[in-house]
């Protein structure tokens, strides 16, 4: 499989990017390692976060705002959203992929959000990465009062993960889903090199800021199979 282009512009016709690849990307003498961690992680294809175990899968929509790649800012050319909004009236949320989860309460970013890690080895079981899937803006209270207690607990692709919206989200309740591409270095905090949680002086990319300390990029869902259109 050929890599995603670093640094591809934003395609501001239909409002989408593919995977964002930071400059970090590329630096130092670990390319082809890189390359196959990549590599690695878009050949996975995801579970719908939505789809119930026979199959089922509610009204959703995602806004075109809330669309992966989707410009922000009063130019729409500050920030680039790195994931996918998805607003719906009724809410249970599946694990994308197996792995190790883990849960985040009042977090500055997100409020309440779970987190899914798998780790991508090589042929000879060196870990090339970490591929973790984010589900922000959940309930984790009202889940952990229906007894749902899933923090450093591993789950398979389509187990249940939440069953709770936090309904004080602007905007109004949807579920943020943020795939992210993490070198092995990297412990997959939320913190990662985000836009507003840019460290100063990390500096400017097409999609915003970058903090070079954290991470590879964000995923396209397309790239793991997911149509959210």
């Amino acid at each position: 499989m050929k890599r995603i282009v670093l640094l591809l512009l934003w395609l501001p016709l239909i409002g989408l990017a593919a995977d964002m690849m930071t400059p970090a990307y590329y630096n130092g003498d670990l390319e082809a390692e890189a390359d196959a961690f990549l590599d690695a992680c878009q050949r996975i294809e995801f579970h719908h976060p939505l789809e119930n175990e026979r199959g089922e899968k509610p009204s959703f929509d995602a806004p075109r705002w809330g669309v992966f790649g989707a410009g922000k800012g009063p130019t729409k050319t500050e920030q680039h959203h790195p994931a996918t909004d998805l607003k719906m009236d009724e809410v249970a949320l599946y694990a994308a992929h197996g792995g190790m989860v883990a849960t985040f309460h009042d977090a500055p970013k997100y409020r309440n959000y779970i987190s899914i890690t798998k780790i991508i080895t090589d042929e000879d079981g060196e870990e090339l990465g970490k591929l973790v899937t984010l589900y922000a803006h959940v309930d984790l209270d009202l889940d952990e009062t229906d007894g749902l207690l899933l923090d450093g607990k591993t789950v398979e692709a389509g187990d249940l993960i939440s069953q709770n919206l936090w309904s004080g989200t602007r905007g109004g309740p949807h579920l943020h889903f943020e795939i992210r591409y993490y070198r092995p270095t990297d412990d997959g905090t939320e913190e990662f090199y985000g836009f507003r949680q840019t460290v100063p002086g990390a500096g400017d990319w097409p999609y915003g800021k970058w903090d070079p300390k954290h991470g590879y990029g964000f995923g396209d869902p397309k790239t793991h199979g997911l149509i959210f259109d």
